[in-house]
């Protein structure tokens, strides 16, 4: 039996959380699976924790395992990154899931991401793209539009690499091959999610994707538009230093912080 935690991070998402929550199809798992479920709550102040507990106490008497990390100070988007993995390596999962509480990406889908994440045996990080699909269909901002494909474009260019976008935050991790990457070093913010994809590619591992149907409906972005792309712009200047031997970075060289 292998187990999955499906990490569900969380910011001011009372609205949102329990029909998230409840959208995840239990019964579409392999019988070879054993999910469970990871709340990280970062600090939110409308009753976000509270929810948290009506739905662990749900769970559990449907039999789906439960945890959570109530936090009382903001620690960043990096930050419940971190500690759903973790959570992941220290409890022994095989897989994590990662689930934005807003429903944004679809719950409906992830057992058939965890499927093409297992028949790839090579691969750390599988996610799911919308550049791939009709994001603007769905409600995708035509700003956040333009910059991911920019963004995407720049990072192939420079990576050498030929992946469809490198923001979707609808990823799925194999547990054993990210363990001793040093992910504790990377970003507390929002640029985490580019910055642990340079990392696996750094160690010649594995990235795959699949397209995902975009929705964006009454939930609120919390990714400041400017100081985000920004950030990414400046920490891939680093990673390229560092990758072409200028300038070494214990985040990427480095052994993990603690």
């Amino acid at each position: 039996m292998e187990r999955l935690l499906i990490a569900i991070p969380s910011y001011n998402a009372k609205p949102f959380l329990k029909a998230t929550a409840g959208r995840i199809p239990w019964g579409a798992f392999p019988t070879d699976i054993a999910p469970e479920v990871f709340f990280i709550d970062n600090a939110s102040q409308d009753g976000t924790q509270d929810e948290i507990c009506h739905i662990r106490q749900e769970l559990e008497a449907a039999g789906i395992p439960t945890q959570a990390l109530l936090r009382s100070r903001n620690q960043g988007y990096g930050g419940s990154m971190k500690a759903a993995l973790d959570a992941a390596v220290e409890g022994g999962a095989d897989y994590l899931a990662i689930l934005h509480a807003d429903g944004q990406y679809a719950p409906e889908l992830l057992p058939s991401m965890l499927e093409q994440l297992r028949a790839r045996p090579g691969v750390a990080l599988h996610f799911g793209s919308r550049l791939t699909g009709r994001p603007l269909a769905g409600g995708m901002p035509l700003y956040k539009y333009a910059a991911n494909h920019a963004l995407s474009c720049l990072q192939n260019l420079l990576l050498g690499a030929r992946l469809s976008e490198y923001h979707s935050g609808y990823r799925l991790y194999r547990v054993a091959l990210m363990a001793g990457l040093p992910y504790r070093n990377l970003s507390d913010g929002f640029v985490f999610d580019n910055q642990i994809i340079w990392l696996i590619l750094d160690r010649g591992l594995g990235v795959s994707e699949s397209t995902i149907p975009t929705h964006y409906g009454a939930e609120k972005s919390h990714v400041p538009r400017i100081a985000t792309p920004l950030a990414i712009l400046g920490h891939l200047g680093l990673y390229l230093l560092h990758r072409w031997g200028i300038r070494r970075s214990h985040l990427y060289a480095g052994q993990e912080s603690t």
